[in-house]
């Protein structure tokens, strides 16, 4: 049985030539993140085209995520310091300093929402400071728990709402960029509420893109309105680094299950990030602890599982996707063969014939034995509410552009085919057959479900399910 669960893998050095990008590719990757942080113009422009050319080299389909900025705070020094308990620091509150020990921030004018006794969060919460006062432009913060500050290291501000603007001034440099390298999907950092997906989606139409969105998690305000963000973006990600700095950590596991559950009812795909596999890095093997991490995340019905640094700059970047391959096939199988769904009590039908049409699909053809779930569709919506219910069977989304196909590389269980042009009167789903049996995706003999909404090319929406085997040329046969 194919893996289900998608793999998104961080591009960087270690994976930045043909060779490279092939090799991850065959080892499982299904979309690329292009981390907008680091890298010049240029260099994100390249990376995507040479995994563009080695996809098409491979034979297949996958995505391209950029992964905006955001208002991550960075400290920009040019050496490592030294930060004492008890010493007191300054951070200006402009890109200049005051003085010439001054700390200085990627963003310093969010420093203006500090206030004392708030706490200050360093390279992962690894330093710990204490606001004490802000004025004059400056902010004075005390160091509680102290060691070695690192050029370009993060600032977590957990008791400090924010009031900076969703899109910066770099993300908006970053989507130019991202536009011009032809993007897939654009990953939005510390949201705080679902009001930026209309800010986000107009920043986006600025430059000429016009891809889904998503919410990366990270923030305490988006946790208390997750369901309303899920509702206002097209995917989600429990990106829990900067979310284990900014709750407590022992919520990390109750709040990643909560949010996988919203996305999985909502039809959105859900990506869990940070940390997977991170001894990866240095060591061939994960530990155990990392082996069971991606597993669970599977369990609670997680769509994708992210690799970073480890394919970004680790050592064994191949070794890394190969052994999250595993993970996910093993963890899959236990899933199908004891019965179980991922995720299970996540769903709530709502009114309307989309949840039970499509629940009903899965049950049929778990009943009759289907190969596979064949769907036409423009937008990949009806292929995201199937796979909600995590059936045994492949799900075939066969969709009319390149971009929808390689958008849904990151969604559970959907093999995307391209939709070849039909006339009005076209029956479309005996021709979804046909394109999924050109494309590899179900062979002669098969039994397969059919579902489309529009069955008939220029029709009405008829919801329609169909029984049928394919036939030795990729005809629809009785079944």
């Amino acid at each position: 049985m194919p893996r289900r669960t998608k793999i998104v893998a961080t591009l960087g050095p270690v994976t930045s030539t043909p060779e490279q990008l092939e090799s991850i590719l065959r080892a499982g990757v299904d979309v690329a993140r292009i981390n907008f942080s680091h890298g010049t113009a240029e260099e994100h422009i390249a990376n995507v085209a040479r995994f563009r050319a080695a996809a098409d080299r491979v034979g297949k389909i996958a995505g391209v995520m950029a992964d905006l900025p955001g208002p991550k705070l960075r400290v920009k020094m040019a050496t490592a310091r030294e930060l004492a308990p008890g010493e007191t620091v300054t951070f200006s509150l402009s890109h200049e300093p005051r003085h010439p020990d001054d700390l200085i921030l990627t963003e310093p004018e969010i420093l203006a929402d500090v206030r004392p006794g708030q706490r200050m969060l360093l390279d992962d919460g690894r330093l710990q400071l204490e606001a004490t006062s802000v004025g004059g432009g400056e902010l004075k913060a005390m160091v509680v728990v102290g060691g070695t500050l690192k050029p370009n290291k993060g600032l977590n501000l957990p008791d400090t709402p924010l009031t900076i603007a969703t899109i910066t001034p770099r993300d908006r440099v970053a989507l130019d960029v991202a536009a011009r390298a032809g993007v897939d999907w654009v990953a939005v950092s510390f949201v705080r509420g679902p009001e930026a997906a209309a800010d986000v989606r107009a920043a986006c139409a600025a430059v000429g893109l016009k891809v889904p969105v998503l919410a990366k998690i990270e923030r305490p305000e988006a946790v208390s309105r997750a369901k309303a963000i899920v509702a206002a973006f097209d995917a989600i990600m429990v990106a829990r680094g900067d979310l284990g700095v900014e709750i407590p950590l022992e919520r990390v596991p109750t709040v990643q299950k909560m949010l996988i559950a919203e996305a999985r009812a909502a039809g959105k795909p859900v990506i869990t990030a940070t940390d997977m596999l991170d001894s990866m890095r240095e060591n061939p093997r994960p530990t155990r602890a990392e082996a069971s991490d991606v597993a669970n995340a599977i369990f609670d019905g997680t769509d994708a599982v992210m690799l970073s640094g480890e394919t970004a700059v680790g050592e064994y970047p191949v070794e890394a996707v190969k052994c999250m391959h595993r993970i996910a096939v093993e963890t899959e199988s236990h899933v199908h063969s004891s019965g179980a769904v991922a995720g299970t009590g996540y769903f709530h039908p709502e009114a309307g014939i989309d949840d039970p049409l499509t629940l009903g699909v899965c049950d049929l053809a778990r009943d009759i034995g289907a190969a596979a779930i064949v769907t036409p569709t423009l937008s990949g919506r009806m292929a995201r509410l199937i796979v909600r219910h995590r059936p045994k069977a492949q799900v075939v989304a066969v969709a009319p552009t390149d971009a929808i196909v390689r958008g849904l590389a990151m969604v559970w269980g959907i093999a995307g085919v391209r939709m070849s042009p039909t006339a009005p009167g076209t029956d479309r789903l005996a021709a979804a057959v046909q394109d999924a049996y050109r494309a590899g995706a179900v062979t002669a003999g098969e039994l397969l479900v059919l579902v489309g909404g529009h069955p008939i090319e220029g029709g009405p929406h008829c919801p329609t399910v169909r029984i049928v085997r394919v036939g030795s040329g990729g005809e629809s046969g009785e079944p």
